[in-house]
């Protein structure tokens, strides 16, 4: 043997026993980050897996991975080696495999920590040792040690110290036992890691030191002699380590919480190592770095995969080993030294040779080790159980005891107890002993408080009840008993739907009475929840239920406080009724209604309130009520509502105020406000009543307006001209004073009336308001007093000034031109001036004379002015007319009227004429003397009695007349005479066609006399009523002919039957000559027009004589007949009424 060699086997033993340091390492790392509660497990795997390897390898992986093949029959030379018969360096070949054989074995402990079957570990051991990691050895460095190279070194694979061979196949089998055997129970909750604490960091990285420590004889032993490439390899080796756990440093920066920036840097370290370890010895120092460096990227990278695939390695030991374990050995191809690798392959090919030998690793490892577990779950549980591994694999796999468990278990066995005054032993001189004597200061704490707490329970008088997840009652408190009237033994293990009335699922219509609780505790909402209380004598009562839900080992226990709310129900309700009517009355009432505090901050609107300040109720919330309302007073100053509320008024007093609302309505309000007082009468807030009276105030202006005002002019209305008059009146008697009445009615308003209609009129009578309103004096009274009348009071005014107005007046009113639809027309206005002073008469006289002078004006030719004076004769006139205006509608109400009739005699002597009579009327008066039509005729006319006397005399001449024909059937030609007002009327034409028809009367016999100046006051419709009543066969006379200029003219327009000559030119016609022409001549053209002439007024037989020697046909007068009552003609007595 040569010192060469001596050296080299010597280096060889060394680097084995650094080797076995790193199991050192994997004891610390893996017991260090796992649960203490596992330690003793991890550990005593980690020690049993060298012993269990060291003979299985020895036995049989030895033989398998380096002896010669003939075929596929191995060498069995050396199956369980003597060593002692072969070379020394044979020897010190198998420590150091063995070694690497162990590394490969140990991998797997901290990949399925905590949660594997003891059993389960080291059979996968042995099948690690016996299997999978000697035949892929052989494929790799089989020939180490015959000189003949594997499958895959001949290919040119590249693996110098087991980056793959140890590492990689080592992080395949613990992937596959990852997935068959699953995660630690609690590690993934609904998909989302949890993380798991680590009991003893310092001893984690103890052993990371052994790693580094260790990895200079894997790596520096790889060269399998003691040779100058050894330093090198150590530098690159702890280059790469270093650089690979400061890169996992830094990804552990942002990862403080649960301890990951340690342990990052720990694996960070151990996959810079597992990356270097196929390479060290052809990479450059800087290459090194970078392969450590991406090596912890590679493990932080399939860690994160794994976690988001829920497959739990307890120590991140796949990621190590694995990751960068196929990176570590990609590395080879992409930076090593072609020369002194010494395959001959160039770089692609390279790259290829270490893909396939990663490939057929991966396949081997995982797929033999999947295999295997599977069939070994056939026969065995590969993993403890839940409770097992809840208790800690430490006591469920190897029965041992520590400190801690035993404090556990004390613990425990005072839970099964429910002893709170139970105790766990304590030792003052260890940690736990110092965590037990704390855990009994609690438990005395605890059994205080929960001493109190039951007392507290006893005596409250809610209801508390704790029951079940299945809802069944485990206890309850004396103030349950008295809400449901039972003991406690009767409710205890009773379902908690017991207590529960069924009208409770109307509320809760998806479970059942015994699930109802439960559901509550479980739901989101907090509470309370009411519900339907059943007492035990079948009442029920309403109840507020709140629960809640403590998780416990046995499983969910719930408690819910109860309190009866029976009482508390019916004071609410009865709040609620007058809460609820107090609402809707205050939403109701017109009025509005604003609350505030005692600060006189806003509270409250009502509707009313909200519409009439422009504020909602959620904006005007604790602002300043005068800030929401803003008042002022008849001067436009603000007012403050602090200042109103705080004035002493009483209660109920209105005052009058203007409320500009927020958008600058003004609204007239009636405003009150009173205090509202606590209990003890000290004030707390104010109650503000509004009442928006601006339509009352406008309806009252405008019917005040109304009442004083008339309705088409504007102007005063007669009312009020009355009521000022009579204040003039008083006034001149008071300090005689003088005063003028101004009288005036218009002339020819009734041609534009009758011509254009009342719209006409209307329009005529609004603009003269306006036309002669600026005329008078400001402090003068103008008004409409009725139809075309207007009146003025010129209060202290002259005469003279009086006359010289009033003819202004008549002058504007002359001057003025009316346009109606394409139509002019011109008024004119008679009127009456009245002076008065102290010694004036009454109202109503004076008013009395006032018209009178105003149809004094229109008698002597209108379009005047008519000044009274005390010895006026025409005055005096108009007013007896005035007193026979008030006899005739006397006499019409007492029917006082009586009919007279006078003959008319034919001239002719032609056989079968038809006697003829003209209708008279005469009144009665009180002293039942018959009063002539001259006297009262003259004021029927003035003051429009006319149709009234006309419709009298045509209803009881037709009825008289209808009673003669119905007696005797002797024909009567009867001339009736007609007004000017009835000639036209629609009324008058109606009542005659009626009359006709009622009393059965041949309308030939009946002629009505007309005038022809009453004719010519409205010729259209004077033609229209003519021809109505001539179609039924009736006559007409034109009555007074000869009176008037124009007799002629109007004689062509007027078609009537008969002619009746004026008695001016009948009375002197026997010594006048020219009276006797005149009759000739009227009588002549009215026979060539086809008329009949009748002569009135004939007195003498001269005159009658002249008449037949003319020729006019009729005769009548005094010396014919006398006017007789009509009832002494014929047969009927009786004048119908």
């Amino acid at each position: 043997m040569s010192d060469h060699q001596a050296f080299n086997a010597l280096w060889l033993l060394l680097a084995a026993v650094l080797v076995l340091v790193m199991q050192g390492g994997f004891l610390c790392l893996e017991s260090g980050l796992t649960r203490s509660k596992n330690a003793i497990n991890v550990a005593l795997k980690n020690a049993f897996d060298l012993l269990v390897t060291t003979v299985l390898f020895w036995l049989v992986g030895f033989s398998l991975m380096f002896g010669r093949y003939d075929g596929a029959m191995p060498d069995i030379s050396l199956l369980a080696a003597d060593f002692s018969q072969h070379d020394f360096w044979v020897a010190a070949f198998f420590f150091f495999e063995l070694t690497f054989c162990a590394t490969a074995a140990t991998i797997l402990s901290g990949a399925i920590a905590e949660r594997t079957r003891f059993a389960t570990y080291i059979l996968l051991t042995a099948l690690i040792a016996v299997m999978i990691y000697p035949l892929f050895g052989h494929l790799a460095w089989g020939g180490s040690l015959n000189g003949e190279p594997g499958y895959l070194a001949a290919q040119g694979f590249i693996d110098f110290a087991g980056s793959t061979v140890v590492h990689s196949l080592g992080g395949w089998v613990a992937l596959a036992a990852i997935i068959m055997i699953g995660p630690r129970h609690g590690r993934f909750v609904n998909g989302k890691p949890q993380s798991i604490p680590s009991s003893n960091l310092p001893f984690a990285m103890l052993g990371m030191m052994f790693f580094i420590i260790g990895w200079i004889g894997f790596n520096g032993g790889s060269t399998l002699e003691f040779s100058t490439a050894i330093p090198g390899i150590i530098v690159n080796t702890l280059i790469a380590a270093t650089v690979g756990g400061m890169s996992g440093m830094v990804m552990g920066l942002g990862k403080r919480q649960d301890n990951q920036s340690p342990q990052l840097t720990i694996n960070g370290t151990l996959a810079g190592l597992v990356a270097i370890t196929a390479g060290c010895h052809a990479v450059s120092t800087t290459e090194a770095a970078l392969i450590g460096a991406v090596g912890a990227l590679c493990m932080r990278g399939m860690e994160l995969v794994m976690i988001r695939l829920q497959l739990d390695d307890a120590i991140s030991a796949t990621p190590v080993h694995l990751g960068a374990g196929i990176w570590g050995t990609l590395a080879v191809g992409i930076f090593g030294d072609p020369d002194i690798l010494g395959t001959g392959l160039d770089w692609s090919g390279q790259v290829l040779a270490q893909v396939k030998g990663i490939v057929i690793c991966g396949i081997w490892a995982f797929t033999l080790t999947f295999i295997f577990l599977w069939v070994l779950r056939q026969f065995m549980p590969l993993r403890v159980s839940h409770a097992a591994e809840n208790e800690g694999l430490n006591s469920s796999e190897h029965g041992a005891a520590t400190e801690l468990t035993d404090l556990l278990y004390a613990m425990n066995e005072q839970e099964k107890s429910g002893d709170m005054n139970q105790r766990v032993p304590v030792e003052p001189f260890t940690e736990v002993g110092q965590i037990a004597l704390k855990y009994n200061q609690v438990m005395s704490k605890l059994n205080r408080m929960v001493s109190r707490t039951r007392l507290i329970l006893k005596d409250m008088r809610d209801g508390v009840i704790t029951f079940s997840e299945q809802g069944i009652i485990t206890s309850v408190n004396p103030g349950a008993e008295q809400i449901f009237g039972r003991k406690s033994h009767q409710l205890v293990g009773q379902p908690v739907g017991t207590l529960l009335h069924e009208e409770c699922l109307a509320l809760y219509p998806n479970t059942t009475l015994d699930r109802l609780f439960p559901l509550i505790a479980t739901s989101q909402s907090e509470g309370p929840h009411e519900l339907i209380g059943n007492k035990g004598n079948g009442e029920t009562t309403p109840i507020e239920v709140m629960t809640s839900a403590s998780p416990t080992d046995e499983g969910v226990q719930y408690s819910a406080v109860i309190r009866d709310i029976g009482e508390r129900k019916k004071m609410e309700e009865r709040v609620h009724r007058h809460s609820e009517l107090a609402q809707v009355t205050l939403e109701a009432i017109t009025e509005a209604v604003i609350t505030c505090d005692a600060q006189l901050n806003t509270v409250y609107l009502n509707p009313v309130a909200q519409a009439m300040t422009g504020w909602h109720v959620n904006d005007a919330f604790g602002k300043g009520i005068d800030q929401v309302v803003r008042l002022q007073d008849a001067s436009g100053d603000n007012i403050s509502i602090a200042t109103l509320c705080r004035e002493s008024s009483p209660a109920g007093e209105y005052r009058q105020l203007s409320l500009i609302g927020v958008r600058g309505r003004r609204a007239q309000v009636q405003f009150n406000c009173a205090p509202l007082r606590d209990a003890h009468g000290a004030p707390v807030g104010w109650v503000v009543a509004m009442q928006d009276i601006t339509q009352n105030s406008e309806l009252q202006a405008k019917l005040t307006f109304q009442a004083v005002h008339d309705a088409l002019t504007g102007l005063v209305n007669r009312r009020e001209f009355e009521r000022r008059l009579e204040h003039l009146i008083t006034s001149a008697r008071a300090d005689n004073s003088r005063h003028l009445i101004c009288y005036l009615d218009l002339d020819q308003f009734k041609l534009v009336n009758d011509t254009c209609g009342h719209r006409a009129g209307d329009a005529l009578l609004r603009q003269l308001a306006q036309e002669i309103k600026p005329l008078v004096r400001q402090n003068d009274t103008l008004a409409r007093l009725g139809g075309d009348e207007f009146g003025i009071l010129l209060a202290n005014c002259p005469v003279e000034q009086g006359r010289l107005i009033a003819e202004q007046l008549r002058q504007a009113i002359k001057e003025f031109r009316f346009s109606w639809e394409n139509q002019i027309f011109s008024v004119g206005v008679s009127i009456g001036l009245v002076p008065f002073g102290p010694d004036c008469p009454s109202l109503d006289e004076l008013l009395s004379i006032a018209d009178s002078a105003c149809y004094a004006a229109k008698d002597l030719g209108r379009n005047r002015v008519h000044l009274y004076e005390p010895d006026d004769e025409e005055l005096t006139l108009r007013q007896g007319q005035m007193q026979w205006a008030a006899h005739i509608q006397q006499a019409i109400d007492s029917d006082r009227f009586r009919l007279f009739y006078q003959m008319i005699e034919p001239l002719s002597s032609e056989p079968g004429q038809v006697p003829h009579i003209e209708i008279f009327i005469r009144l009665l008066d009180e002293r039942d003397q018959l009063v002539p039509p001259g006297a009262f005729i003259p004021a029927a006319e003035r003051y429009d009695l006319m149709p009234s006397i006309d419709r009298w005399v045509i209803s009881n001449t037709l009825a008289w007349l209808g009673d003669r024909l119905h007696a005797d059937n002797s024909p009567l030609h009867c001339a009736i005479n007609l007004s000017g007002a009835s000639i036209g009327s629609s009324e008058c034409l109606e009542r005659i066609k009626a009359d006709i028809e009622r009393h059965r009367i041949p309308a030939h016999y009946l002629c009505f006399e007309i005038t022809e100046t009453a004719a010519m006051l409205d010729p259209e419709a004077a033609h229209g009523f003519i021809d109505e009543l001539r179609s039924l066969g009736c006559h007409f006379a034109l009555d007074d002919f000869g009176s008037g200029l124009s007799s002629f003219g109007y004689l062509k327009k007027l078609p009537v039957d008969y002619l009746k000559i004026d008695g001016i030119f009948i009375r002197d016609m026997a010594n006048d000559e020219i009276d006797q022409a005149m009759v000739a001549s009227i009588n002549n053209i009215a026979h060539i027009m086809g008329l009949k002439t009748v002569a009135e007024f004939v007195e003498d037989k001269k005159t009658l004589g002249l008449l037949r020697q003319i020729g006019v046909d009729f005769a009548q007068g005094y010396l014919i007949s006398e006017p007789k009552p009509l009832e002494q003609l014929g047969r009927v007595r009786v004048m119908p009424r």
